[in-house]
């Protein structure tokens, strides 16, 4: 019997470092911008505040959304090959690949505040968490590969969990838990996931022609 070999193509591991620095981007640029806005509270204060206002500092972090959004793409588009071959994989990086649409939209849209719906906004950022933690929860399953994806699986679906989860307690408004807080805990737990697997596709092996693998028989 032979041992599959867990080699990937330069555009996976690219896809890879698309996907960490999507994220990574958007975080410093999301605390840059918060720093500029007094008063405003990290674990409190709505994201569409920061992209919705008059300031200058909106339109830096509508574009570092938009940048989220299409750097998630491409990263998505470009690591695709690298998940296991299975349903699952067109379906759950199809969700993935609309939370990323819908990143793009919403920042897009809080550029464009004043010019549509009040609800536009607001909208984009709950099907990007929605279709975020659908995904993460279906494309779990196209990483049955051990050799190549390990505990990846697990952190996965417990991130799409931790995403999914948030998004209904930011509904249901249960005692105890502010909006702001879990919604901030389900984004970080989505650009975290982005971060730590973008790193880890960056850094999988790469197939060079030439390159002469061992398989192992049985």
């Amino acid at each position: 019997m032979s041992a599959e070999t867990p080699l990937v193509r330069r555009a996976v591991r690219t896809g890879g470092v698309f996907l960490a620095v999507a994220a990574a981007q958007f975080v410093v640029v999301a605390l840059l911008v918060a720093n500029h806005y007094p008063g405003f509270g990290l674990w409190t204060g709505s994201a569409t505040a920061l992209g919705s206002s008059s300031s200058p500092w909106a339109l830096v972090f509508n574009a570092s959304l938009i940048a989220l959004g299409v750097l998630a793409i491409l990263g998505l588009l470009f690591s695709w090959s690298a998940f296991d071959e299975r349903p699952s994989r067109g379906v759950g990086l199809f969700a993935l690949l609309l939370a990323s649409v819908a990143v793009v939209c919403f920042g897009a849209f809080g550029a464009l505040s004043s010019h549509l719906p009040t609800g536009a906004v607001p909208l984009a950022s709950y099907v990007a968490i929605g279709a975020a933690g659908v995904g993460l929860l279906v494309v779990a399953s196209a990483m049955h590969r051990h050799e190549r994806w390990r505990v990846s699986r697990a952190y996965t679906f417990a991130t799409g969990l931790v995403v999914l989860g948030g998004l209904v307690l930011f509904f249901v408004h249960l005692s105890g838990f502010t909006p702001g807080a879990v919604e901030r805990v389900a984004v970080a737990a989505a650009l975290l996931w982005a971060v730590v697997e973008g790193l880890h596709i960056a850094l999988l092996h790469r197939f060079a022609p030439g390159l002469q693998v061992k398989v192992a028989t049985a």
